[in-house]
């Protein structure tokens, strides 16, 4: 498969719109609003990618410079400490399109999110992957491109649901009571995996 992953022009309110289209399907209708992506992409601490087939959007990633580690902290809670010296990134969201899922995109995206983050100077990078019971989650992403397990927290997202209100395809409440895992990867020199 012949992919294209291209950094989102946000100038392109099309591609803004059918980016964050594949997101709110995927990952829970309302999630995510233009503010979101415009944010990340125009931030030189952010990163929103786009992969392209045959000029067909099918697939969004995004990825930050993280200083601020109180939202992992329920996954662990000595994490400040633990990475008080470490330049700390996030792949902080992966959507890739429904007729597309289970095809190796979403790897390709987060591969590339990670050379995005390690050309600046991160030491390692946190990933959250959400246990929805759906089938392409992004567990298996990390998992194959060598993130670690961290540690499940039960219902995490359902205090963030409660003051910004999503309709989870997962559970299917509201709000939402999903659980996450939290992953790592650390580059300790070496390539991501390819």
């Amino acid at each position: 498969m012949n992919i294209e992953i291209v950094e989102l022009d946000i100038n392109n309110l099309e591609l803004l719109k059918e980016s964050l289209n594949i997101m709110n399907r995927t990952q829970g209708d309302g999630l995510f609003n233009e503010d979101y992506l415009v944010k990340k992409a125009r931030s030189t601490d952010g990163v929103v990618l786009c992969a392209f087939l045959k000029n067909k959007l099918v697939g969004v990633g995004c990825a930050e410079l993280i200083n601020d580690l109180d939202y992992y902290k329920p996954f662990d809670n000595n994490i400040v400490e633990r990475l008080k010296n470490k330049k700390v990134g996030s792949l902080c969201s992966l959507s890739v399109h429904e007729d597309f899922q289970g095809k190796g995109i979403g790897q390709m995206i987060a591969r590339k999110c990670l050379d995005w983050l390690k050309s600046r100077g991160c030491d390692l990078v946190l990933g959250l992957s959400w246990v929805s019971g759906l089938p392409h989650t992004s567990n298996r992403v990390f998992q194959k491109i060598g993130f670690q397990v961290i540690k499940e927290v039960k219902e995490f997202y359902k205090e963030g649901a409660t003051k910004h209100p999503f309709n989870c395809p997962g559970c299917k409440t509201q709000p939402c009571i999903c659980s996450a895992v939290l992953y790592e990867y650390h580059f300790n020199g070496r390539q991501a995996v390819q």
